[in-house]
């Protein structure tokens, strides 16, 4: 396999253990609280560690312990969270050069075991960084600088939460018994929490949690600079993106009398977030554009949120474009063919240009006959005769129909790493902001609104075609409005929570099927493998999470579906 074999040193890697204690308590540290308080650099410097720490190579330390080339902090929860669900097909001639297949496969997810971990790993030293800030500064004596790193602090941590409640919070299943774990959440570790407390910390409960983001995010939005409108950091525009998240979530609280309040609250703060935002959806030319697609926030006006990534942080082959960006002729994709799921590409309408994130496989028959997509290359033309028709001394196989193309390496540079693994990536992008809105009108007793903020949206995305939601009722509304958002969020990490919170499961097993057959498994209904287990690293040193206020263990609780039978 081409340049996989050498291994870069990293330059930046952030320690860590999987316990929250030894994660709230480092040994060491590079920046004092009285440090911060003589000099707003240094709070610079903190702040700057955490989105360098949420996508630098080897970040964990799973490289070194376990060998794994997926360790690349939170691009990589994204993907893992991808293989939990249906949409993105392994479909190269050895499947296990997909490096996530434990995730596909829905092994290792019990307490004792690696890759269930991975997350709890990723987050928790991230919300470190955030209490670090936030515990440094007092708002009552803080210049206006030390206010603005403040709120972003405040935005991060929300964010983190967020997640792991979305992850770690069981929902009801037909595979594991969650009864006793319902509306249970992960340990709060803030900027007070003392190591004997942090020794006894339960999991809390979703409207503890839930309130607690709120009030970040309410901290959030009295620090942050109103006047940022970057995206490389949390700004105005995101915190109420993340507001709106959050209530949606709380909006399918069915046992909570301010249910529908909640859901009018996720639609005002997703429309808040698009006008505070000043963002716009992709434009055709900037989704396909061969340099910059979906590797770049500067080069269009939609990325609400991200994180650059420099070559000092990177490995050659643990980062996400390795992993995900087939024209990468250097990383694991071209190996692994990651695909769209042939039912999900079949359903797309011709019209809309996002299908043109796969390789059509009347291209692929045929790449010189007239396609209504022209694809286009950013490298050399034998750069591209490689990825088209494969090469065997290399072990690259031919391109394949369905294979990913929207996610493209940096600059368009398909052969050298440096330069190719140094790609943006999306947090939050305004195109959610209109999805949560439409969900939350839907749910919340307005179809009709819900139905024309859909069609709205969605006119932007039809080529000469014009698109009508084929919805009568709010059950098909929403099926139909979470497959359009399926489409626009692929490979991106966000799936994962629609289908949990809406209660719908994946087919990738099926005749024709283009999923590697190790991976065809179906799930009727929610995943048990999207209610995350608590790592003993921390169940080990925290007494408030005994073995039965932990998730069950999920593992192979799907079955494998095999053809012909």
């Amino acid at each position: 396999m081409k340049n996989t074999v050498k291994i870069l040193s990293v330059l930046f890697v952030l320690a860590l253990t999987a316990s929250c204690i030894k994660e709230t308590f480092p040994q060491g540290g590079t920046v004092t609280k009285e440090q911060v308080a003589e000099s707003t650099s240094a709070l610079q410097a903190m702040a700057n560690s955490i989105p360098s720490s949420m996508m630098t190579s080897g970040v964990t330390g799973y490289l070194d312990a376990y060998n794994h080339h997926g360790d690349f902090g939170v691009p990589a929860v994204h993907l893992n969270s991808e293989f939990l669900c249906g949409d993105v097909a392994t479909s190269g001639q050895n499947p296990y050069y997909n490096r996530f297949y434990w995730w596909c496969m829905g092994i290792g997810f019990d307490k004792e075991s690696w890759p269930g971990s991975y997350a709890w790993d990723v987050y928790y030293p991230l919300i470190k960084g955030a209490n670090d800030i936030i515990s440094a500064v007092d708002p009552a004596n803080a210049v206006q600088a030390a206010l603005y790193y403040l709120g972003q602090a405040y935005a991060y941590r929300a964010s983190f939460y967020l997640d792991l409640a979305r992850f770690y919070e069981p929902k009801e299943n037909k595979y594991t018994d969650v009864s006793k774990v319902l509306k249970l959440t992960v340990p709060l570790v803030t900027d007070k929490t003392d190591e004997k407390s942090a020794s006894n910390n339960p999991r809390v409960d979703r409207e503890t949690m839930y309130n607690f983001i709120l009030e970040d995010l309410a901290n959030a939005e009295k620090y942050i600079n109103p006047a940022d409108k970057g995206y490389t950091t949390p700004t105005l525009g995101a915190v109420y993106g993340l507001y709106a998240r959050t209530y949606l979530e709380m909006g399918y609280w069915d046992d909570d009398a301010n249910k529908k309040e909640y859901l009018n609250k996720a639609a005002e703060y997703a429309q808040k977030a698009i006008t505070t935002s000043g963002r716009t959806p992709l434009t055709q030319a900037q989704w396909e554009d061969p340099t910059t697609g979906f590797n770049s926030g500067a080069a269009c006006n939609a990325w609400i949120w991200g994180a650059t990534l420099s070559s000092e942080n990177t490995i050659n082959i643990i980062t996400f474009t390795a992993h995900i960006s087939s024209e990468a002729m250097f990383g694991y994709a071209p190996l692994s063919q990651l695909s769209a799921d042939k039912n999900f590409y079949n359903r797309i309408n011709n019209a809309d240009f996002r299908k043109h994130s796969w390789l059509d496989p009347a291209y692929i028959a045929d790449p010189a006959a007239e396609q209504p997509y022209a694809y286009k290359f950013a490298g050399s033309a034998s750069a591209k005769e490689t990825f088209l028709n494969g090469d065997p001394e290399q072990q690259i196989s031919p391109a394949c129909a369905y294979e990913n193309i929207k996610f493209r390496p940096a600059q368009g540079e398909v052969n050298d790493y440096a330069v190719a693994n140094c790609a943006d990536h999306p947090f939050m992008r305004v195109e959610e902001m209109y999805f949560i809105k439409a969900e939350a009108e839907a749910r919340g007793g307005n179809l009709s609104g819900a139905i024309a903020t859909l069609e709205g949206f969605m006119a932007n995305r039809y080529v000469g075609a014009t698109y009508t939601c084929p919805a009568t009722d709010e059950a098909s509304f929403i099926e139909e409005l979470i497959f359009q958002k399926r489409v626009e969020f692929w490979g991106e990490g966000i799936t994962i929570f629609d289908l949990k919170r809406n209660n719908m499961g994946f087919t990738r097993g099926y005749e024709g099927t283009n999923h590697a057959s190790v991976f065809a498994y179906n799930c009727d209904g929610r995943s048990p493998y999207w209610n995350f287990v608590i790592t003993r690293g921390e169940t080990q040193s925290n007494l408030g999470i005994p073995d039965d206020l932990n998730n069950p263990d999920p593992s192979n609780s799907l079955t494998l579906w095999v053809a012909g039978q």
